[in-house]
């Protein structure tokens, strides 16, 4: 194949290559017939063009969050600088001295590290990194930091200073020497290929953080300053940062397109939405907000059906063998608790409890669950807000699709709380929904005030009873100032003649452990039993005993 004449120099020389290789391909009309374009090597077009519409899917598909035609491009930006340009492996070390620190900026550093980790530990790499040089989001967690707080008098590290989580250029530069580097052309290749991706197509240094190739709970910028979400622990990235608001602004932009109502303007200034590498995204940008921002939340650290990689505290089988009595009692259940506090991803975990003969379907605002990728072989469906189909409308809907179990992404609206009340009455076999409230009581207040106002309800003892029949257990979820997560409590809902309800704990989180704190009531025991025959056999079967000479009578 004929070379470029002019082969890049630099990075910048690089990507601008790339680009007109990419446009010239994109917009010639010659498809496949080998004519000079520009000045362009014809076989080059003649071999490409063949895989012209793919490649335009691809660049529309990549920005939308989709995994395979994010990898689908970048290969074909390493047959360009490999093939095309044909740079040599001398060429790549110039574009990139990955054994020469000082002619690295801290960005290039980290991305020579963070394939470094991929390349050994997969999607655990970022986390491996931090926890084999004890990096600070990882200072209690590391045997590392413990032997030397152990020989410095238990001196305390950044974890506890209230100063906040950071990773400095220092840090970085600090790895990088002491790793042991032998990269190969291939590796090369791979890393420079992400580069100019990312720059080009993708979001920027952000790209893999945002992507599935690194396991991060989230990740945030704006205002100078990147954050990410590791196991609970927010971390600022000082070395990393946009060159300028514009090129911010483009990231915020680029993961504003899925949006399926409305376009990011300045009439339009912030959204939620979903991508679809499941993940939520928050965007806002002036003159609303002070600045462009996003915030991606990443919801795949969990596997299906099982919770124990989130609840890992001691006594945590008793806690997840109660959250199974309930998932398969058929008891309605609302998973409350502050921002990334966990509510999701235990949600989606607890989906794995439901009976597999039952249909399941899901109402969101934004695709971020993906149920059906997580639990292939259940009956699932899912419908998000588009357009004028609001969730209430959405769960309205369910009412007509055969469904045993629905669930209620978020109660965010009191629209939304009226509708999901209605269909817990009156629909399936039990309901399931996440919700921001920090008490129960502030809970159930909130969902019967939207009956009064909504439903035109008149009585607020009527509203009360509708709320008490709809929510039978709160499982409120927390987050200590480590990024630990944990569920606080387990608390039942039960009706009572005078106030309208009655609140019973019946587990709590204390001094480290999850321990029980009362009973289930005989309502809600009569009913678990009645669904669910093997209660016996848990580990929390306590909570129901006492009551076993009435099961015949069900």
């Amino acid at each position: 194949m004929k070379k470029a004449a002019v082969k890049p120099e630099n990075m910048g020389q690089l990507m601008m290559a790339v680009k007109e290789y990419i446009e010239d391909l994109i917009f010639s009309e010659e498809e496949g017939k080998g004519e000079k374009r520009g000045g362009r090597d014809k076989f080059y077009l003649q071999k490409f063009c063949k895989q012209k519409g793919r490649l335009r899917q691809a660049l529309h598909r990549c920005s939308l969050g989709s995994e395979k035609d994010r990898l689908f491009v970048r290969e074909f930006i390493k047959e360009i600088i490999s093939e095309v340009l044909g740079l040599s492996e001398k060429e790549l070390f110039m574009l990139l001295p990955v054994k020469q620190e000082d002619g690295l900026s801290a960005q290039d550093c980290f991305e020579i590290l963070i394939y470094s980790y991929m390349r050994r530990c997969g999607e655990e790499g970022f986390m491996r990194m931090c926890e084999d040089y004890n990096l600070p989001a990882f200072y209690r967690d590391s045997p590392r930091a413990k032997q030397r707080d152990k020989g410095n008098g238990n001196r305390k590290g950044t974890a506890d200073t209230g100063e906040g989580y950071e990773i400095s250029e220092a840090e970085i530069r600090k790895i990088m020497r002491a790793e042991v580097l032998q990269f190969t052309y291939p590796d090369l290749l791979e890393i420079l290929a992400q580069r100019v991706y990312q720059e080009l197509y993708g979001f920027s240094f952000c790209d893999r953080l945002i992507s599935k190739e690194l396991a991060v709970d989230g990740v945030s910028a704006g205002n100078h300053a990147v954050y990410v979400m590791l196991k609970g622990k927010k971390v600022r990235l000082s070395f990393l940062g946009f060159e300028s608001e514009n090129a911010l602004a483009r990231v915020v932009r680029k993961l504003a397109r899925n949006h399926p109502k409305v376009q990011l303007s300045r009439r339009n200034c912030a959204m939620v939405l979903g991508l679809l590498n499941n993940v939520r995204v928050t965007v806002a940008r002036p003159p609303a907000a002070e600045g462009w921002n996003f915030y991606v939340r990443k919801f795949n650290t969990i596997k299906a059906g099982e919770p124990e990689a989130l609840l890992t505290d001691k006594n945590a089988s008793f806690a997840i063998s109660l959250l199974r009595i309930l998932v398969k009692g058929c008891v309605n259940l609302v998973i409350t608790g502050e921002q990334a506090s966990g509510k999701t991803t235990l949600l989606k975990a607890l989906v794995g409890f439901i009976d597999g003969r039952y249909s399941i379907r899901l109402a969101e605002g934004a695709l971020e669950m993906h149920l059906g990728e997580l639990y292939p072989n259940r009956n699932i469906l899912t419908i998000q807000e588009h357009g004028e189909l609001q969730l209430r409308e959405i769960l309205s809907l369910f009412k007509k699709t055969d469904t045993d179990v629905t669930i209620c992404g978020e109660i965010n609206e009191p629209q939304t709380a009226e509708a999901f009340v209605q269909i817990a009455q009156s629909g399936g076999r039990f309901t399931m929904c996440t919700s921001h409230h920090n008490t129960t009581v502030r809970l159930i207040s909130y969902m019967r005030n939207a009956l009064l106002k909504g439903a035109g309800f008149a009585s607020e003892q009527i509203a009360t009873e509708q709320v008490v029949e709809a929510l039978n257990f709160d499982i409120h979820m927390e987050t200590d100032k480590s990024g630990h997560r944990y569920i606080e409590r387990i608390t039942e809902i039960e009706r009572e003649e005078t106030k309208g309800y009655k609140l019973r704990e019946i587990l709590v989180f204390s001094d480290g452990e999850y321990r029980q704190a009362g009973c289930i009531g005989e309502e809600h025991k009569r009913r678990i039993c009645g669904a669910y025959e093997g209660w016996r056999g848990e580990e929390a079967a306590g909570v129901l005993t006492g009551w076993e000479e009435n099961v015949s009578e069900i």
